[in-house]
């Protein structure tokens, strides 16, 4: 049997750190979690998950931003898709255009966007 694990690890750029403390924390609402390393800011949503930022200067090879849409892409559900979908526009959040051929069976349209640092997430209806 193989499952995924409940921990994510992502790498930002330390000049981001205060719009990714003001996206995860405070827009999403996360619990934040005390932190071993001085580097690194965690994050947990509802269910255990815990997200793992690590920051480093531009020097460390970071992807960028516009690289992550070669990336993994990840899924953050909602209660109210529309609600939340205003929220990270008004926050900034660059939006993605992408023909996701799942929406076809679904009533509703799917969001993706671009994160502080520059990760990508589709927004899906809980």
């Amino acid at each position: 049997m193989v499952a995924f694990g409940n921990h994510l690890k992502m790498n930002v750029s330390s000049a981001l750190r205060a719009r990714t403390r003001d996206f995860y924390g405070t827009l999403l609402g996360l619990k934040t979690i005390p932190s071993p390393a001085e580097n690194l800011d965690l994050y947990e949503f509802a269910g255990g998950f815990v997200l793992g930022l690590f920051f480093s200067d531009e020097s460390a090879g970071l992807l960028p931003e516009q690289d992550y849409q070669k990336a993994t892409w990840l899924e953050l559900k909602v209660d109210q898709l529309a609600h939340w979908k205003e929220r990270l526009l008004s926050f900034g959040v660059t939006e993605i255009e992408y023909d996701d051929p799942s929406r076809i069976a679904e009533p509703y349209p799917r969001f993706f966007f671009q994160a502080p640092g520059g990760q990508v997430f589709r927004l899906a209806p809980l």
